[in-house]
């Protein structure tokens, strides 16, 4: 059994021949390597299928040819590949994973070029079975090489994890954080955290942006890098965002109705939202049940959404200003170049990632850079913000080079409601 577009075994077929392998294993060690290719969408979404599936069909071709070692491979599912081989008796489980990585960048090189997307990479999770492994049937073997590859996924420089048992204790606490999820929201343990954004010409303050932090009945913080990985992937972010949203909406209405300051509070936008598109009518049911001023509401959307699923994160920019909320794309330049798409996005903020004011002292290529940027953004009529500030003298830079608002801990941490009311009855 063969597959259509590839040539290369069906899964199921995959599996039969590598079950009949691991019974013969003896004193050899057989590589399970599951692959797939990181930013496949917007190869479809930007060129088309057709230029899509050629570029799976090439990758088949890479991973098989001229191959002595190998005893298998197959496409699992659309960009996803598993692959079989031994591994020569002269290799560690390092080296080879070593070797693996390496030709994981060869091909990125090589695929980049030709399919003109330098955000292209292969990310690979490795499942080494030995005698001392054996237990392991071909399907345990291939789920623990999927489970490496989500970890190389997760990892900005490796692209390429081994498996250890270690991961499965992340399994485990994935499970336990995902399955109290919704007792966390009845419960109310999720907190809104506000952290402020000055304008730099005054220093007063502008604006907000609303962060989700989850505080135990105990007092104890789980912070969110501990939980939105799992949460992103169970889609149970959009029932934490939507708790952010109403939370945020709620301490809006009020300071409106006691007659307090009130300043624009920015919402995140997570990825899972473009697979239903339902954030569109919940915000407009917000805004119907609060009937606060549209001007004070903005989302921020990460670049590699945009950069991800062009066409829905235009469709969900277009729908929000529809509502009459501001869009801004957050972590610009957070990796990759997005300069291409800012022409085509109808976007009113760009967020300066901060990786851009990485160190203390700015040197004068970072600078250069800024500069240029927030050139491009006044041209393009975009209001640029600056995140990360946390030195003078960073601050008295953007103020310089024209950025027209900063954010930071120079300024502010992200702090609770609370603390940040008094912050906007002191900058009144």
């Amino acid at each position: 059994m063969k597959d259509i577009l590839t040539g290369l075994d069906r899964y199921e077929a995959f599996l039969d021949t590598l079950e009949k392998e691991l019974e013969n294993l003896g004193n050899k060690r057989i590589a399970i390597t599951y692959t797939d290719i990181k930013h496949f969408k917007y190869i479809n979404d930007t060129y088309g299928y057709q230029t899509g599936d050629a570029l799976l069909k090439d990758f088949a071709t890479q991973i098989t040819k001229n191959n002595k070692n190998m005893l298998c491979a197959a496409r699992v599912y659309s960009d996803n590949f598993v692959t079989a081989n031994r591994v020569p008796d002269d290799y560690t489980n390092e080296a080879y994973r070593e070797k693996i990585l390496e030709l994981n960048h060869k091909w990125e090189t090589k695929f980049r070029e030709e399919y003109l997307n330098s955000r292209l990479q292969f990310c690979s999770g490795i499942s080494i079975i030995d005698k001392d492994s054996r237990n392991f049937d071909a399907e345990t073997a291939v789920s623990n090489a999927n489970l490496a590859r989500k970890v190389a996924k997760e990892m900005e420089s490796d692209s390429c994890v081994l498996f250890d048992r270690s991961m499965m204790e992340g399994i485990k606490r994935e499970v336990e954080i995902t399955s109290y999820i919704p007792k966390a929201i009845a419960k109310h343990e999720f907190k809104v955290y506000y952290q402020p954004k000055m304008e730099t010409e005054t220093l007063h303050l502008i604006g907000a942006e609303a962060l989700v932090r989850w505080q135990k009945p105990d007092g104890k913080f789980v912070y969110p890098d501990e939980f939105i990985p799992y949460i992103e992937r169970s889609g149970q972010i959009v029932d934490v965002d939507y708790y952010v949203y109403r939370e945020t909406f709620r301490f809006i209405a009020e300071r409106l109705r006691e007659g307090k300051k009130v300043v624009p509070i920015s919402l995140n936008v997570s990825r899972v939202h473009l697979n239903k598109m339902h954030i569109l009518e919940y915000v407009k049911e917000l805004f119907e049940e609060y009937k606060i001023p549209s001007d004070l509401i903005e989302f921020e959307l990460t670049e590699s959404i945009y950069l991800d699923n062009t066409k829905k994160a235009l469709e969900l920019v277009d729908g929000l200003h529809k509502l009459g909320a501001k869009v801004s794309m957050d972590d610009f330049g957070s990796g990759y170049s997005s300069l291409n798409l800012l022409s085509r996005l109808p976007i009113d903020i760009i967020k300066l990632d901060k990786v851009f004011l990485k160190d203390d002292n700015l040197q004068e290529s970072d600078k250069i850079i800024i500069s240029c940027v927030i050139d491009m953004a006044k041209r393009l009529q975009i209001t640029s913000l600056c995140e990360g500030v946390e030195t003078l003298e960073q601050s008295d830079y953007l103020k310089e080079a024209g950025c027209q608002i900063q954010q930071g801990y120079y300024f502010s941490k992200p702090i609770p409601q609370e603390e940040f009311e008094k912050f906007m009855d002191e900058n009144d």
